[in-house]
């Protein structure tokens, strides 16, 4: 259960679902032309491993980025308030180890979601006994009960929120054939 209330809590809530739907949007992105195109192997673990660590590699990047440059905003809005006429004084003392830290764990969370999101999918297409598409419309259909979910934590309407990232994967996965960048 204290699992389970780690990823609800409000402070993680934000790089948990980016995490995931990142992940899912990626393997969509990278793979689904190599599930769809006839001829091809389809999904194996090798590809799977792949685009998740990919996906994980790029989402521990770009959320370290993002969460680094808000909390140092926040920093230097305090030194602002605080009439500091040196700028980075705040940054060089704990608190900015301790931002610098923040936005590490932030980035690692959004990491392991993105690796997990982008790995259930191509797992799913890997070892299910069907055609390759299956898995892929499975995954889509994940997506958007994905939206639901996160649209009932906020009060939002499940339906607009369910279509919304249902058909955001459906693009993605469109995108995906078109490109077909790993197949």
């Amino acid at each position: 259960m204290k699992a389970f209330e780690f990823i609800r809590h409000p402070n993680n809530r934000l790089d948990v679902v980016a995490g995931l739907i990142d992940g899912i949007l990626n393997a969509l992105a990278l793979a689904a032309g190599r599930l769809v195109h006839t001829g091809g192997e389809g999904a194996t673990l090798s590809l799977a491993l792949r685009v998740s660590v990919a996906a994980g590699a790029t989402t521990i990047f770009v959320f370290f980025v993002a969460h680094y440059a808000q909390l140092r905003l926040e920093l230097v809005r305090h030194e602002r308030e605080l009439n500091f006429t040196e700028h980075g004084r705040l940054a060089a003392t704990n608190l900015g180890r301790r931002v610098f830290l923040e936005s590490l764990y932030k980035a690692i969370l959004a990491s392991v979601f993105s690796l997990a999101g982008a790995l259930f999918p191509l797992m799913l297409c890997t070892f299910l006994p069907s055609p390759a598409w299956l898995g892929l419309a499975i995954t889509i259909v994940a997506l958007g009960g994905l939206g639901a979910l996160l649209a009932k934590t906020f009060y939002g309407s499940p339906l607009i929120w369910g279509t919304g990232l249902f058909f955001g994967g459906i693009v993605l996965a469109f995108v995906g054939m078109k490109l077909d960048l790993v197949g």
